[in-house]
């Protein structure tokens, strides 16, 4: 039986120990761990790994929302590690800069304990909140020390991957357009072969029939003179040729536009893909 509780206290300790999401006042959400027994540089392999990060505070209603949801959660200050980092700079400095780890921008806000930062033994590289502030202040303190932490979602790469789904939708789009424009071009250019080549057909057989009646005439009349035969062929229906005429008189003039309007669309195509991909930073 004793065993048994052991293995129930021991799941009920590892159940704790995991990091547990929150969500703050102004709907972001967070991972905290409350364990202290990590370092600063194993916490943001704990965040990477669930594709998170440690947490950046860059505006005062940020870590207001922050600061109330921990004072939910904990009652009273406790040491928790952030993302901030001096570079590991050894100045005994307290106007040193600090960055965020995850996107390297410099910390313009801060929310420092009084007197803090201080690199203290020049060895407090690393930002955490200070269990000895009364409200979740920040200290600068040794990487190597263990605390718990607060890990929040990669906004950058969350951003970046979602402006890149956005631009490939629009290359996608201006790719389909380009092609149901070609299409379209290549129906009309079809068509006028088609409606071309059945006229010719029509015609040629009215000229077959025609050249008939005129042979079956000739050998009723037993011969033709030849002035007579040119008389006859001036019968051949002058609007044939046309209609022929018409008809390639606007396919050749239909071709060179057809052409200049696939190559602007082309063009167009080319320079939306061109601006789309030239605003993708890698």
């Amino acid at each position: 039986m004793k065993s048994y509780y052991l293995l129930v206290l021991l799941f009920i300790g590892v159940a704790i120990a995991e990091p547990q999401w929150y969500n703050s006042s102004d709907g972001r959400q967070y991972l905290i761990e409350s364990a202290a027994k990590y370092n600063w540089f194993r916490t943001n392999h704990e965040c990477a790994r669930r594709n998170l990060q440690l947490v950046e505070i860059q505006s005062e209603s940020k870590n207001q929302a922050l600061v109330k949801l921990l004072k939910s959660i904990f009652g009273t200050s406790t040491s928790l590690w952030l993302g901030g980092n001096d570079q590991f700079n050894s100045e005994i400095s307290t106007n040193r800069p600090f960055y965020w780890s995850a996107s390297g921008k410099g910390m313009t806000y801060s929310y420092w304990y009084p007197g803090e930062p201080n690199n203290e033994r020049n060895q407090e590289n690393c930002v955490q909140t200070f269990a000895y502030s009364p409200d979740f202040q920040w200290n600068d303190v040794t990487c190597t020390n263990q605390y718990g932490f607060i890990c929040e979602d990669q906004h950058a790469h969350n951003k970046y991957y979602s402006t890149l789904r956005e631009k490939r939708q629009h290359v996608m789009k201006a790719i389909k357009k380009f092609s149901e424009s070609m299409q379209h071009e290549k129906e009309k250019v079809l068509e006028m072969v088609h409606r071309t080549r059945n006229l010719i057909a029509k015609n040629n057989k009215e000229v077959e029939e025609f050249l008939a009646a005129l042979e079956s005439k000739s050998s009723h009349n037993g011969g033709s003179d030849e002035a007579e035969n040119k008389q006859e062929m001036k019968k051949v229906p002058t609007e044939t040729n046309e209609h022929i005429n018409e008809l390639y008189e606007k396919l050749e003039n239909s071709t060179p536009k057809i052409a200049n309007r696939i190559s602007q669309e082309q063009f167009e195509v080319e320079r939306k893909i061109e601006d789309i991909l030239g605003n993708i930073h890698f």
